[in-house]
């Protein structure tokens, strides 16, 4: 893909959460934000970057209606909506949406649903850079000492952990979205997972099983 002009690049937007953490009634990508719901500000920002084609939103099957009726909201130029039926983890749903888009997508943008503060140049800097890498990702330097951990024993309210040793912080740092990668490479880092039951805690770390080469794009932290 090296030296390619104007790639197709699509995004998928994984909004399949059930949100427990929230403990809502309503999905929280679904709540209303003054006159929009959230998932709303986020697919607004997504197509302000003025170079993505397809936008796959995967939602809980149930929702899919939520989902269209979602899109009486917004009015984009020259971008292909759709909604697609998610799967019980976030990597089931990012793998669906994968299968939904145009098989002749170049590069393909991740982003959480739930996260509208992103800067619209991320996409923009991540899309560049797979020029030259395999993917790219929004992400910022740990701030925090990091403890690395074992398991020392278990009590009857819960466990007792102590410390292995001290993490460089210098060298972690904190994932974030928009992850954007090469379609086929994206393809195969999914196609592999499935083939080992990998579960990965991101997109970038399936690309990384595979010894993909993955730039990072310097985040911030109001990207929650």
């Amino acid at each position: 893909m090296k030296g390619m002009e104007n790639p197709r690049v699509a995004a998928i937007i994984p909004a399949a959460g059930a949100s427990t953490r929230f403990e809502g009634q309503i999905r929280k990508q679904f709540l209303m934000l003054e006159e929009k719901p959230l998932l709303a500000y986020t697919l607004e920002r997504i197509w302000q970057a003025d170079i993505v084609q397809t936008v796959a939103v995967v939602v809980p099957a149930e929702s899919q209606s939520d989902c269209r009726e979602l899109f009486k909201y917004l009015n984009p130029d020259n971008v292909t909506l759709l909604v697609v039926a998610g799967g019980k983890t976030r990597q089931a749903s990012v793998t669906a949406g994968l299968a939904a888009l145009p098989e002749d997508t170049d590069i393909v943008v991740v982003h959480d649903a739930v996260r509208p503060l992103f800067e619209v140049g991320w996409i923009r800097e991540t899309v560049a850079l797979c020029s030259d890498y395999d993917g790219a990702i929004v992400a910022i330097p740990a701030s925090d000492t990091l403890k690395e951990v074992v398991m020392d024993s278990k009590i009857p309210e819960g466990s007792i952990v102590t410390i292995n040793r001290t993490v460089p912080r210098e060298s972690v740092w904190r994932a974030q979205t928009p992850q954007t990668f090469r379609a086929e490479v994206l393809r195969r880092a999914v196609k592999h997972a499935q083939k080992t039951n990998l579960s990965g805690t991101d997109d970038a770390s399936l690309v990384e099983a595979l010894g993909g080469r993955i730039a990072i794009v310097t985040g911030s932290p109001y990207n929650i």
